[in-house]
């Protein structure tokens, strides 16, 4: 009976082979997360149509004939903006497009949001002194009840209409996510995009923007 040997190579299977694997297997680590970073923030489905409504609440699809852009809504500048439809926090639903020829300040905010608390007194300013030229200040908080959004505008004296966005799904449309809280979007008379502040918008901001608007 002839004697098996030993494996004289029993780690073989690990050894090292080669550039070329380690490289290979680098570039589909990168294309995983690079997908899956587009799924996320950059792609436009959650912005363009109903898949994030419920109850008829939520992101709602933007008609085509209130889009002059012929892309999908996006949160972009020169996109047109999400259409969404959320319950006010005094009245019934209300919708982005119901807005349509007014300008539209959007601001992202949450109660317990330092800067977003920091810029309600400038933000109320601006809307006393822009009511009667067609400008609209719109406040979106971001997944707080209801009381809690009533205590927050109260104590601000908060006189512009407030939008309930408890799911989430509207500020996800508007990638709040990527910059955080708060987040003002402006919105011009057709419906487009025109610029987007991320962070706590400044008085003087507010001010630049008074003077440009008609």
């Amino acid at each position: 009976m002839t004697d098996q040997l030993p494996d004289e190579r029993p780690q073989r299977r690990r050894e090292y082979s080669g550039p070329a694997s380690t490289l290979g297997l680098a570039a589909l680590v990168i294309a995983v997360v690079g997908f899956a970073l587009w799924w996320f923030e950059f792609r436009d489905d959650p912005s363009a149509g109903t898949a994030n409504s419920a109850g008829g609440l939520g992101v709602i699809a933007l008609p085509d004939a209130l889009n002059p852009t012929g892309q999908p809504p996006a949160a972009r500048e020169g996109r047109a903006a999400p259409n969404f439809r959320l319950a006010a926090l005094e009245g019934g639903p209300r919708s982005l497009d119901e807005f349509r020829g007014s300008w539209v300040l959007l601001n992202f905010w949450a109660s317990w949001c330092g800067p977003c608390r920091a810029e309600t007194p400038d933000l109320q300013e601006f809307h006393s002194r822009t009511l009667d030229r067609g400008i609209a200040v719109i406040g979106v908080n971001q997944q707080e009840d209801a009381a809690t959004a009533r205590q927050f505008t109260a104590q601000f004296g908060v006189t512009y209409p407030i939008l309930l966005d408890t799911s989430g799904a509207v500020s996800q449309a508007y990638r709040t996510g990527v910059g955080g809280l708060p987040m003002t979007v402006l919105v011009d008379p057709q419906g487009v995009i025109q610029r987007i502040y991320l962070g706590r918008i400044t008085w003087d901001q507010l001010s630049e923007l008074e003077a440009q608007l008609p």
